[in-house]
């Protein structure tokens, strides 16, 4: 049995950033508001300096830095209570910049899921697919929308009437998720089961974790019509929280349907204690642990765009690999030797160096035409530029060498 497993590459081609390329984007914007009401240092104004000098530390990436604020927060010393907030204020940025580059990049994803029509072919040959997603955009949610595949994400399409004036949401409750009633397709049905194990830019606790709240686009919308609906959320907050002077961290301030405050809590996941149990965590951990039931039945995992720097996972992976007749495909354009957290199976692993398009391709070789060489270079040459117009946000002496 075949599953997907996606990182941050697969998402690449369609214009997400990878992690140096969000860094670089991430310090430019943190940096110049650090002076702003952005960040609070008042009850320990030293600390601004050490903020400072990790944003602007060119070795870290944003989810090390998260991890040294973590740290911080861990030693339970003078500082922890600061490094705590600075911490989830960050966390927000990160989920905000994301957001817009979602946005911004929505007509790149727009033309360039036709070149993804080999999913289908994927599908015929695996018609109960699973795909695992460490990724918090919704590329793929679109991709399958666009080609007609069904996919499931764990949530159901029953809607909660006390939300429905601020978006549009599937539901799913603590109930469901403590008797492991997930809406997923069985090994009879035919379509996607996405997991994702992250958290996701869609994806909100309410009601103190009792309720998760997903987007969902309207049927007829285009690609791009699905980040509206978040949109609208954070559209609907900003409003309440302009008019009300307010400001929460982690969460969105919105009224439902009879005028009430609620909050809407942020599932994104990020750091370097991801499932450890040291920080409240919005995405539920029930989707992580059908990520690690459901590898029991996998033979063959196709990882598309994963570095391989998620110890979690990697556990997950490396107890996989002890079973006998599994193996793993990397699907990565730059990979060149076998990630070090698999060297111990390094029989199972085979490389190759290509990205999604032609993953997908594989699947569909009549796409060849619309994937044709004067295409590719269009849209290599688009990314390339958006590449660096991200890594000239910000410039230190000794730069990182940022892939």
């Amino acid at each position: 049995m075949k599953a997907l497993f996606l990182g941050a590459g697969a998402s690449y081609e369609c214009g997400m950033p990878l992690v140096w390329e969000f860094t670089n984007g991430l310090r430019a914007n943190v940096l110049k508001r650090l002076n702003s009401k952005l960040f609070d240092f008042q009850k320990d104004p030293h600390f601004r300096t050490s903020f400072e000098a990790i944003l602007s530390d060119p070795d870290l990436h944003y989810e090390q830095m998260i991890g040294k604020l973590e740290a911080l927060q861990l030693d339970r010393g003078p500082s922890s209570e600061i490094a705590r907030t600075t911490a989830l204020q960050l966390i927000d940025c990160v989920q905000i910049l994301l957001l817009e580059d979602q946005v911004l990049t929505t007509k790149l994803l727009a033309e360039k899921a036709k070149d993804y029509s080999g999913i289908k072919g994927l599908l015929a040959k695996h018609p109960c697919l699973h795909v695992f997603s460490l990724n918090h955009d919704i590329n793929f949610e679109e991709i399958c929308k666009f080609h007609e595949i069904q996919c499931r994400d764990g949530f159901f399409d029953q809607a909660v009437e006390r939300y429905s004036n601020i978006a549009k949401f599937k539901s799913l409750t603590k109930e469901q998720i403590n008797n492991g009633v997930l809406n997923f397709f069985d090994s009879a049905g035919v379509g996607v089961n996405l997991i994702k194990l992250h958290g996701s830019l869609d994806m909100f606790a309410v009601e103190d974790k009792n309720l998760y709240l997903k987007c969902v686009p309207p049927v007829e919308a285009p690609i791009g019509g699905h980040v509206q609906e978040i949109r609208r959320i954070e559209d609907h907050s900003l409003e309440l929280s302009q008019r009300l002077k307010i400001r929460t961290v982690g969460e969105l301030d919105v009224t439902d349907k009879d005028g009430e405050i609620q909050f809407l809590r942020r599932s994104l996941l990020s750091g370097a204690h991801k499932f450890k149990g040291d920080f409240d965590q919005i995405a539920p951990i029930a989707f992580f642990e059908e990520f690690k039931n459901r590898m029991e039945a996998i033979t063959e995992l196709d990882v598309i765009g994963y570095g391989f720097g998620d110890h979690h996972v990697n556990e997950v992976l490396q107890q996989w690999l002890e079973a006998p007749n599994v193996s793993i495909n990397i699907y990565d354009p730059y990979c060149k030797s076998i990630p070090s957290a698999l060297s111990a199976s390094a029989g199972r692993v085979c490389i190759m160096n290509f990205g999604l398009t032609d993953y997908f391709q594989k699947f569909d070789p009549s796409n060849q035409l619309l994937v044709a060489t004067v295409r590719r270079g269009i849209f290599e040459l688009a990314r390339e530029n958006l590449r660096q117009r991200r890594l000239s946000l910000w410039k230190a002496s000794n730069e990182h060498s940022t892939e």
